[in-house]
């Protein structure tokens, strides 16, 4: 049997890629220390069960190569296919923490300097470039409209070319076109994107790109790393759907609401059978500290589950109370508390859902009895984080152009587009007034 288990550290992320464990804060010297590669690359984070408490935030750190291989089914055809080891695998109960950590190990990736050692010979050559947006906005509660937004493009290389060859990359850049109008075809219709606040990994002539919008590159052999980092402005599209969010206080009784109503964009393909889905849907509604406390209960030293004290046998999160509604109630999907984002999670795997019209609103309704209306914060104005992935798709209307290698041989190309969207919805507050109940501790309140 295994003996591992977690246990507390204190760790540092230095320039360089150096990381540094501690048995805890302020002491000299860390008891290990982990060199960052440039074949290191992040595991996607995962929820795993830490204690009878609660959950953990885990993320592995990956030495990934890779090896060609000839397979003959079901059809003959020569692939690249790579082999992980896990070199070191971390957990926070703090999800603000692991976003941190996750954001500071790519940039130093990044920042490392390509390795310099003999490239193989490759049967078939190959290069794959996958553009991931990451999209971030904030939605007003009252008319829904998004008032702030920023995408930043990512573009990942992974390249199984013989020699040391130049590749060269072009984007629908709109600098480019100005310097040379000639350089693409004429389409009215083509979009073209501002490449704002660019970054590059130390395999790409900065100084070339700067002269001629002209991406040239020497990568490191079967190696994937970040080639490039942007901002643009977004293209100012409706989202795929829009959630709107309220809490209900009648005295010592709350409602969550939550609608999502898929928009009416979203709903028609460009092209037949080109209709995208929302995969992977999180909404995290925030739980305040008040309500946290006032609901775990305590048994030989150790917290156990989260239960409504209207009835000590529903637990929170769990779909249906004895004799009595059910504390959460969705259309689609699942819903729970979970302590490690501190709110109530709503999961959906894909919208629209597959089994219903795909215009169909869908709901969730969470209800809960507080021991005192003191314990509710006139003072939480609170928003709902939404998550989703769209792939075969972008946020930026990034566009590869032109992709391939000083040679009269060129590779096979792959091109892999995936938009990761995450959003602030506001939660608007509503108080409906009891007989007899202070105006002044309501606030605004809505009267029966």
């Amino acid at each position: 049997m295994s003996s591992r288990q977690w246990g507390p550290i204190y760790l540092k992320v230095l320039p360089g890629g150096i990381l540094q464990m501690y048995y805890e804060e302020g002491l000299e010297k860390p008891f290990k220390e982990f060199q960052l590669q440039p074949h290191c690359k992040l595991s996607e984070p995962k929820l795993e069960n830490c204690s009878i408490s609660g959950k953990i935030h885990t993320v592995k750190i990956e030495h990934v190569s890779y090896i060609e291989k000839r397979k003959y089914h079901p059809k003959v055809e020569v692939v690249h296919e790579p082999e992980t080891e896990q070199m070191l695998k971390l957990g926070t109960t703090e999800f603000n923490d692991l976003t941190d950590f996750l954001v500071t190990v790519e940039e130093e990736l990044m920042k490392l300097p390509a390795l310099s050692k003999q490239k193989r010979n490759y049967e078939e050559q190959e290069i794959i470039l996958e553009i991931v947006d990451n999209f971030w906005g904030k939605i007003t509660k009252a008319e829904g409209k998004l008032v702030e937004s920023a995408v930043i493009t990512h573009i990942y290389c992974l390249s199984f070319v013989n020699g040391s060859t130049e590749c060269f990359l072009t984007l629908n850049d709109q600098e480019l076109q100005k310097r040379d109008e000639c350089y693409f075809e004429k389409d009215l219709e083509k979009k073209w994107i501002d490449i704002l606040d660019y970054h590059f990994h130390k395999c790409v002539k900065t100084h070339e790109f700067e002269q001629t919008r002209v991406i040239k590159f020497t990568p490191p052999d079967a190696c994937r790393l970040e080639l490039m980092r942007f901002k643009t402005l977004y293209n100012g599209e409706d989202l795929p759907f829009s959630v709107k969010a309220a809490v209900v206080v009648q005295g010592a009784y709350i409602e969550l609401q939550a609608f999502v109503n898929m928009s009416s964009t979203a709903l028609i393909p460009t092209r037949l059978h080109s209709m995208k889905y929302c995969e992977n849907v999180m909404i995290h509604f925030p739980v305040p500290a008040q309500w946290i406390k006032a609901l775990w209960t305590m048994n030989l030293q150790r917290q156990k589950s989260l239960k409504a004290k209207m009835n000590r046998r529903t637990c929170l999160g769990s779909l249906h109370e004895i004799e009595s509604d059910p504390v959460i109630q969705v259309s689609i999907g699942t819903a729970k508390y979970e302590s490690a984002y501190r709110a109530v999670v709503w999961k959906i795997d894909r919208l629209p859902d597959k089994n219903s019209s795909p215009d169909h609103p869908h709901s969730l309704s969470y209800k809960l009895e507080l021991g005192s209306d003191q314990e509710i914060p006139l003072d939480w104005y609170p928003f709902a984080t939404v998550q989703f992935v769209i792939h075969d798709a972008c946020a930026s209307g990034t566009e590869v152009k032109s992709l391939g290698i000083e040679s009269d041989v060129q590779p096979q190309k792959h091109v892999i587009q995936k938009a990761c969207y995450n959003c602030q919805v506001e939660i608007e507050k509503k108080w409906i007034r009891l007989d007899g109940e202070d105006p002044d501790k309501a606030g605004n309140c809505l009267m029966q």
